[in-house]
């Protein structure tokens, strides 16, 4: 595929893009794909990152799970996801790694996720502490909404987007009245 934006290989763009202070990387419109993801998660200078902007860099299931294997990069609290193409199997493997388990923001916005993936995510024991949860513009419908409401595990969420998933009036109904979300402030639905 064509890269618009990068012509750079992830291993010159690295340097260039993570911050002073060595936490913040943001890649985002870099089109670095799956193999670039796996340089990424292996890269030693990346030890202490906290925030990475994977926006929209043609990233799947098998880029996430070098991410989520990664011996490198396990401090993550904001990881940035939007427009690339993780599904449920992706979302799953967010879900079940332990290298997530310090994310308090997490963003999937537009990334096919389905039902399936939305009940990976309100099982998992290792997003208990997301505080900002992106999922609009996927395709988890009722059954996703249904998943968010019984969730015993994302209870720290103040923020949840669902919006453009087709969830119904009552799968609405179900998200604002979900007891175990009851510390959101904002909940975008429609």
């Amino acid at each position: 595929m064509s890269k618009p934006f990068n012509d750079e290989p992830v291993e010159q763009l690295i340097p260039k893009l993570l911050s002073k202070d060595g936490k913040t990387l943001d890649l985002r419109l870099k089109y670095i794909g799956d193999d670039g993801l796996k340089t990424v998660a292996e890269t030693e200078a990346l030890q202490g990152l906290e925030v990475l902007n994977l926006e929209r860099n043609n990233i799947g299931p098998e880029g996430i799970r070098a991410l989520a294997d990664s011996q490198v990069i396990a401090g993550l609290t904001e990881l940035h996801l939007e427009r690339n193409d993780l599904g449920d199997e992706g979302t799953r493997i967010i879900a079940e790694s332990a290298n997530f388990s310090n994310l308090k923001y997490l963003n999937l916005w537009k990334n096919k996720v389905g039902a399936e993936g939305v009940k990976a995510l309100a099982q998992s024991l290792y997003l208990s502490r997301l505080v900002r949860l992106d999922v609009a513009q996927n395709n988890i419908g009722d059954e996703g909404a249904r998943a968010f409401s019984e969730s015993l595990t994302l209870s720290d969420l103040k923020y949840l987007d669902v919006f453009g998933n087709g969830i119904s009036e009552e799968g609405q109904e179900l998200l604002k009245n979900a007891e175990g979300l009851g510390k959101v402030q904002d909940m975008i639905l429609a």
